[in-house]
């Protein structure tokens, strides 16, 4: 059972992602809509929630586009076949733990907290740094698991794997972070 969480990516046949993975992004793009979360880039949210439409397609999209950019490195330096549909998956199913992070938004203390550090307020701040703090830990429990396994879905599905891999994951993270917020203000949504 422990294995299995460790690396669920190679028990976990490419229908089971992609229907685990579409469930996780479909109930977060609800909960966004229904929160007031908007997904800003890659891994950043705001408070300027918009309608279902438009936190679906952004979720699709940035999904997408780091998928591609994993994609590609994949085929120019692995020396295996890799298969879009797999990588595809697996990023998808390896979104979860970031999705079920957000749910930390639901708590009163830690949604003000936020609200405020985005509203640059930081007179309140003081009064507000026990939900930030408790965000911050919780969060990076959930942010560590994320990257672990982002990083185990992408070697199991180009089969890169060890220190190469890593850093091939970091280059693409890093990419798709800095890239991501011109593609969903391109999306004008």
């Amino acid at each position: 059972m422990i294995e299995k969480l460790k690396n669920p990516f190679r028990y976990l046949s490419l229908t089971s992602a992609l229907i685990w993975g579409s469930i996780a992004l479909i109930l977060t793009s609800v909960y966004c809509w229904q929160t007031g979360l908007a997904l800003e880039s890659l891994t950043q949210i705001s408070f300027h929630g918009h309608g279902f439409w438009c936190s679906t397609v952004r979720q699709v999209t940035m999904w997408l586009f780091f998928s591609l950019i994993m994609y590609v490195s994949g085929v120019l330096l692995s020396h295996s076949k890799v298969r879009f549909q797999d990588v595809a998956a697996f990023t998808m199913f390896a979104r979860i733990p970031y999705d079920l992070m957000l749910l930390l938004f639901l708590v009163p203390p830690i949604r003000q907290a936020m609200t405020v550090v985005s509203q640059r307020n930081f007179v309140e701040l003081n009064d507000n740094m026990v939900g930030l703090l408790a965000y911050s830990f919780t969060a990076v429990f959930f942010i560590a698991w994320f990257f672990y396994w982002g990083y185990k879905g992408f070697s199991e599905a180009t089969n890169l794997k060890g220190g190469r891999g890593i850093w091939v994951y970091a280059l693409c993270f890093v990419i798709a972070f800095f890239t991501s917020p011109y593609i969903i203000e391109y999306l004008s949504c």
